[in-house]
């Protein structure tokens, strides 16, 4: 029996992207992880690296400064990186901080983890001035005359605004960025300028399915370390702003609408109805630059919305790529992939790459089995649904138990497919807890045929990389694509010291266009060390 050797000791990387298939699958694929830098949350890409190289060239030349932004912005391709995306890194170049001297300092600070800050803002855009932040849970006063009009609220805090100090008298609770020029107390008095005090609190919902915590006893059960569960799986408003500019077209709110009513039904499967989109607000704004970021800038200034999410159609042409920062989605078309990648990111995810089995290299963003990748694809990866509360707890089997102490297990998985809610009795995945690392591995079947989407066979097993992100906040839920084989290979593989053997499947044939399609319901694999 051979076998293919894929990922060996344990080092780090944590972000990727997946190679384009061939046509048919091909099993196998080698490759050896990066060593693992640091113990954040997510291990420095080689994307992420260029870039901060990038910047660094910048503020050796002592022009990584507000006046250069725009020029380092599209060469450094910041715009990719929720590290450099979150709203510090901007605000220390117009401080004056990015310089030679400070850059080793800042490029630690940029790369730690940071908790969502509830910010107050003095007028009424999610750009303007600050006036105070505040992190942890519990009671902040302002200043008698700080005349707040804006909140930012992260995702899974909710703040309630008091008209009094020390949190007391009229009040309203919000758990969305808000504007306050558009918001009553209880009272129906206005809130702008009328905030003295406001009170952070965690988002709460009651248990549901996917919403639960493992026992000592139950050895098989993963845990979620999500935070955020109970803010995400809930109905989401959505604002929609189409960004006109002299000179250059842009498509219609209706096409945008349309877009965001596929997500939604695509929410609704993949989450067992937990989620849904509302559309409750459209706008059309005109800017004046061609620049990308200054159009962006322009239109957010002009549409502040109190919904958990602004989707933002550009003209055509001014912006490389589509982008998200915050709970807003740049789109620079009408690609429906690109707006479930960026909403994505809006929800917590990171990107999905791939180990090169050729150069041992990592792909970013090249996995073809979630739409966190560059290519078409049908849903989330097994992790990111996880991550995102839309499994269950049967629906994952923790395989630890099994073959730590140097024994196997045979687990049967059903396809992944839509995610859809299913009678079945089988798992969507095993997961394998990393010894002494804070990183998962899932093994899954994305798909139980294939379809015009991309080169994804039914059958075929994946097996992914993820951090198990505990405390994780932003766009944290990166995950990298280790090992991919057919159900039929008679070859065993290893990634991170674990082995995998198919040993079964089931499937049946359908005729389609004249053509015989197979379509796999399980695929039985052995897993030992």
């Amino acid at each position: 029996m051979a076998v293919v050797m894929l990922c060996g000791a344990l080092v780090s990387g944590c972000d990727g992207v997946e190679e384009a298939q061939p046509t048919h699958e091909q099993p196998g694929g080698t490759g050896t992880e990066a060593s693992v830098a640091s113990s954040r949350q997510a291990v420095i890409s080689p994307a992420l690296e260029a870039s901060l190289s990038c910047v660094a060239t910048y503020a050796n030349a002592g022009t990584c400064d507000w006046a250069h932004w725009s020029e380092l912005w599209d060469a450094c391709q910041t715009y990719e990186h929720p590290e450099l995306e979150d709203g510090l890194f901007i605000d220390e170049v117009q401080a004056g901080h990015c310089t030679a001297a400070n850059w080793p300092a800042l490029r630690e600070q940029l790369l730690t983890p940071r908790p969502p800050l509830v910010r107050v803002r003095e007028s009424c855009n999610g750009v303007s001035q600050v006036i105070q932040e505040a992190a942890a849970n519990g009671c902040y006063t302002l200043a008698e005359a700080a005349g707040a009009s804006y909140v930012d609220v992260p995702i899974g805090k909710t703040v309630t605004l008091h008209a009094g100090a020390d949190c007391s008298g009229d009040s309203v609770t919000v758990d969305v960025d808000t504007n306050l020029c558009e918001t009553s107390f209880g009272s129906g008095a206005s809130a702008n300028d009328t905030v003295r005090s406001y009170r952070i609190q965690d988002f709460w919902a009651p248990p549901s399915a996917q919403r639960y915590d493992c026992a000592s006893t139950e050895s098989t059960c993963v845990q979620n370390f999500n935070s955020r569960v109970s803010a995400i799986n809930q109905k989401l408003t959505v604002k929609l702003v189409r960004v006109t500019l002299d000179g250059r077209t842009t498509p219609s709110l209706a096409t945008l609408r349309n877009n965001v009513r596929d997500l939604s039904d695509f929410y609704s499967v993949a989450s067992r109805n937990q989620v849904s989109l509302e559309v409750i607000a459209s706008q059309t704004v005109q800017v004046t630059s061609s620049n990308c970021d200054t159009a962006k800038s322009q239109a957010t200034h002009k549409a502040s919305s109190n919904a958990f999410m602004t989707v933002y159609m550009l003209p055509s042409g001014i912006c490389p790529k589509s982008n998200s920062g915050s709970r807003n989605v740049y789109l620079r078309g009408t690609l429906f992939r690109d707006l479930a990648h960026e909403a994505g990111h809006v929800l917590g995810l990171a990107h999905g790459s791939v180990r090169d089995p050729a150069t041992d290299k990592t792909l970013e963003s090249e996995d073809a089995s979630t739409y966190m990748g560059n290519f078409a694809s049908d849903n989330y990866n097994l992790p990111q649904l996880h991550w995102l509360g839309w499994t269950e707890k049967e629906e994952l089997v923790k395989v630890n138990s099994a073959v730590d102490s140097g024994g196997s297990i045979d687990v049967t998985v059903r396809p992944v497919a839509s995610n859809a809610a299913s009678t079945s009795s089988l798992p969507l995945g095993a997961v394998w807890d990393i010894p002494g690392t804070d990183q998962r591995l899932f093994i899954a079947v994305p798909k139980s045929r294939l379809t015009g989407s991309n080169s994804i066979e039914g059958g075929t097993v994946f097996v992914y990389r993820a951090p198990k992100c505990e405390g994780c906040t932003g766009m944290a839920l990166y995950t990298m694509r280790l090992a991919r084989f057919g159900a039929r290979s008679n070859t065993e593989y290893e990634a991170w010291g674990l082995y995998f053997m198919p040993v079964g499947y089931t499937s049946y044939f359908v005729q389609e266009d004249g053509k015989s399609v197979e379509v796999f319901t399980s695929v039985t694999l052995r897993i030992r060390r």
